[in-house]
């Protein structure tokens, strides 16, 4: 009884659903209708599950679309149905939710209309894209069937009521037809009549405006420059409108001519000036390194009391941004920048090129003796000193002048300088960023070595920092980039080259031309050089007009120095200094002896040295040369007949002498060479 009850439930059921069935589809949506036809869409029940005034069951919709005379049909397994046939509400509620899957095909594009399109200004293009969403999303719901006024509320929900009025959404719909989708909104754009008149100025009111602004600082306001220009347009006569006049003149200038009136003629080439787009990837490591000097913010003791601004140096790999080593210097110079080099040389390598600005530090003899292009010095004349660079095989570059920001090494200070400086360790010893800055009484310099720890352990992280993205870093820290790029060169065949010893010792001295006396010594700043042992290679040098290179060790001129002559050749190694002593000391009695004693030794080898002719053989040599001068002594033959030559006027004899024999003449001879005797200024009285 409850089987054949259930049964006959299930009957009823189907012949119930089966009234509701129309002629079954072959496909769950219509076939694609002409543009402008209304196309009926098919909808599922799943479709609407849970939209507002609906189930949210499926046979509870299924019910609901029987109470509303909703025809439905069976397709498969699904109850499909006319979007059409229901409620406006629901309908309009469906399309709301869809309409951002609507999809118009684009077309082709107009290319004449969309380059007019975009010399519009911005806010006639704005209104035209809006314009242009508002045409696409009409014609994609004609598209679909639906209705006009449907179709207008479904743009007002979304775009709300300003400039969607019936009128306005007709005009856009007869203002696309024919167009193409993606040329919507150039056809849609404002169409406007010059009907206002220019308000009239004065040419010399204009320039005036221009050339104050010119004239002042670039912050200058624009607004100032007008009011200066009415007052004197007042006396002067000039046409002066308003202010915004003014603007929308300065406005309408080019962002050359606002540059070039705000801040001149260079300053706005610089910043016009296309930075080249350069590929870091393909360097090497070590294959450029930048130098560069900072001087920092906070104030040190070096242990004299005295507070002090450090210097920063820093060598950067250009490949990584890794801070390779750095130096906290008194100040910006050569020593400590010989040292730093040699360290990045020592741990690394010997890198390719150096590159940096013309700071006397890195200019000078030191860093680029012997360099043939340099900022510093002048052009290189007579003897040269030789240079780190040269010594270790490094290829010098400077950056050009006023474009030393380009430098690695300026950019980590940039990044370093207020992570560093501004920190908490130098609470009390930061007197501000200006270059000049002198101590007050309330700073309290720190010791030298906290600034060191400081800067050791900020420049550490800064290097191995992960989540870098610079270009290539993908990531990596600076110091992993660093890695790989060694790998990589070993792996190319262009390994690093290592520093030898005679390098490192070499590119770690000073070098002065300086003259040898005759003793054999060279002087320079106070010191002098020069024993026994490298007497003999340095004398040789002694009043010939050349000059030698003396290489010293600049932390301690104590140590032994090296000669190299004007050619670079080698003279000698191991010169050692002269150490001066007490007046009294008789370690200097000792040392004058003992140079005595090595002078006697020095004449007794240069003796035995030289093959001297012994007594016979000299003798017979001596008579051989006299026998030479008497050959050479023979009187040529006497001429035959000298004729004398004749200086006087060719036609006229020279007037005898008078002889005369008083006792007065003799007297008369003596005044005449009398010392200021004239005989002319007796006769005339005076």
């Amino acid at each position: 009884m409850q089987a054949t009850s259930a049964a006959s439930f299930r009957c009823l059921r189907c012949a119930f659903w089966s009234t509701q069935r129309t002629k079954k589809p072959s496909a769950p949506d219509a076939l694609p209708q002409p543009r402008g036809s209304r196309r009926k869409v098919k909808l599922a029940v799943a479709d609407i599950i849970g939209m507002k005034g609906v189930p949210d069951t499926h046979m509870g919709v299924r019910k609901w679309l029987v109470s509303k005379s909703v025809d439905t049909e069976l397709c498969g397994k699904r109850f499909l149905f006319n979007l059409s046939d229901l409620p406006e509400d629901v309908r309009l509620a469906w399309w709301h939710r869809e309409l951002d899957n609507l999809h118009l095909e684009p077309g082709t594009r107009d290319d004449a209309a969309h380059e007019a399109f975009m010399a519009q200004p911005a806010k006639a293009r704005a209104r035209a894209e809006r314009k242009a969403a508002i045409a696409t999303l009409l014609t994609a719901l004609r598209e679909q069937g639906v209705k006009e006024g449907e179709r207008f509320a479904l743009v007002r929900e979304k775009f709300g009521d300003k400039g969607t009025s019936t009128a306005s959404l007709k005009r856009f719909q007869r203002g696309v037809e024919g167009v193409n989708p993606i040329n919507y909104a150039p056809a849609l754009l404002d169409v406007y009549k010059a009907t206002a008149q220019r308000a009239d100025m004065s040419p010399e009111a204009w320039r005036f405006f221009l050339t104050m602004i010119r004239d002042a600082a670039p912050d200058w306001p624009l607004i100032e420059a007008w009011r200066r220009v009415r007052d004197a347009g007042r006396v002067a006569g000039w046409a002066v409108p308003s202010y915004p006049t003014f603007y929308r003149r300065w406005a309408a200038l080019s962002g050359a001519q606002q540059l070039a009136a705000s801040f001149g003629k260079d300053d706005t080439a610089k910043r016009l000036s296309l930075p080249a787009m350069r590929d870091k990837t393909s360097l090497l490591a070590l294959q450029e390194v930048s130098l560069d000097g900072r001087t920092q913010d906070f104030w040190v003791d070096w242990g004299d009391g005295k507070p002090t601004r450090p210097t920063l140096l820093v060598l950067v790999d250009a490949a990584s941004n890794t801070v390779l080593d750095w130096e906290l210097a008194p100040s910006e110079n050569a020593a400590a920048t010989v040292r730093l080099v040699k360290r990045v040389c020592q741990r690394y390598g010997i890198f390719d090129t150096l590159y940096t600005d013309n700071g006397s530090a890195f200019a000078g003899h030191l860093v680029a003796g012997g360099n043939p292009h340099r900022f510093r010095n002048g052009a290189p004349k007579g003897i040269q000193p030789m240079g780190l660079c040269q010594i270790m095989g490094i290829k010098l570059r400077f950056a050009m002048p006023g474009n030393a920001q380009a430098k690695i090494a300026e950019r980590i200070f940039a990044t370093l300088s207020r992570a560093v400086d501004d920190g908490p360790e130098f609470k009390g010893a930061h007197a501000g960023h200006a270059p000049g800055a002198s101590p007050t009484p309330k700073v309290v310099p720190v010791p030298v070595e906290t600034a060191k720890a400081v800067l050791a352990r900020e420049i550490g992280r800064h290097n191995r920092e992960t989540g870098r993205r610079s270009q290539g870093a993908r990531g990596r820290s600076y110091d992993a980039i660093l890695r790989d790029g060694l790998a990589q060169r070993e792996a190319l065949g262009r390994p690093v080259r290592r520093p030898t010893a005679e390098q490192l010792y070499l590119a770690g001295l000073i070098w002065k031309p300086v003259a040898v006396d005759r003793t054999g010594r060279v002087a320079a700043n106070g010191w002098h050089y020069g024993g026994p042992e490298t007497q003999e290679a340095l004398i040789r040098f002694h009043d010939t007009g050349r000059k030698i290179l003396l290489g010293r060790d600049p932390d301690d001129f104590s140590a032994p120095a090296i000669a190299f002559d004007d050619n670079g050749n080698l003279i000698c190694r191991g010169i050692e200094p002269v150490k001066r002593g007490a007046y009294d000391s008789a370690d200097g009695i000792r040392e004058a002896a003992r140079n005595r004693k090595a002078a006697r030794q020095a004449v007794k080898a240069a003796e035995d040295a030289n093959d001297y002719l012994d007594g016979p053989d000299y003798a017979r040599a001596m008579a051989a040369l006299d026998a030479a001068a008497k050959a050479d002594d023979t009187p040529p033959p006497a001429p035959s007949k000298v004729v004398g030559g004749r200086f006087g006027a060719p036609l006229r004899e020279q007037a005898p002498e008078p002889q005369t024999e008083d006792e007065l003449s003799g007297v008369i001879k003596d005044f005449d060479r009398a010392h200021g005797f004239d005989p002319g200024r007796l006769v005339s009285g005076q």
